[in-house]
């Protein structure tokens, strides 16, 4: 199945999902809140701890359900004798309850300004290969 892929989160949230099989993440990275754009509720994702270079075919991860999606901005100002200076950040917050472990058949070219997607199947346990 093609799905949105979520990278480079802990490994301690990841394994927090596994056990109370819901969690909510913050996502700050510019290249995951892309997926945000496509995702909605009821879609599933994929997600792993190793970093957006390192997604290659044969990897285990997590596939999820999105319950919620919310985008928020966050507007900072740091002030200084002579300056004002204020910052804004696009954070997301995403609800998944988990599926099931799913491996990597496959990545697709990375676009530009697009989510990653993989092409992810279900497996019951992940073997190095």
């Amino acid at each position: 199945m093609k799905i949105a892929a979520i990278t480079g989160l802990t490994q301690e949230s990841l394994q927090d999902l596994r056990r109370r099989r819901i969690r909510t993440f913050e996502i700050r990275s510019a290249h995951n809140l892309q997926a945000f754009s496509e995702i909605g509720p009821g879609d599933k994702v994929f997600l792993t701890d190793v970093a957006l270079p390192d997604l290659v075919p044969g990897l285990c991860g997590c596939i999820a359900m999105v319950k919620g999606v919310d985008i928020r901005m966050h507007r900072m100002t740091y002030t200084t004798q002579s300056n004002i200076e204020e910052r804004e950040t696009l954070s997301g917050r995403i609800q998944l309850i988990l599926h099931s472990t799913g491996k990597v058949r496959d990545v697709y070219p990375v676009e530009v300004y697009k989510p990653i997607y993989v092409d992810a199947i279900e497996v019951a346990m992940c073997e190095a290969r």
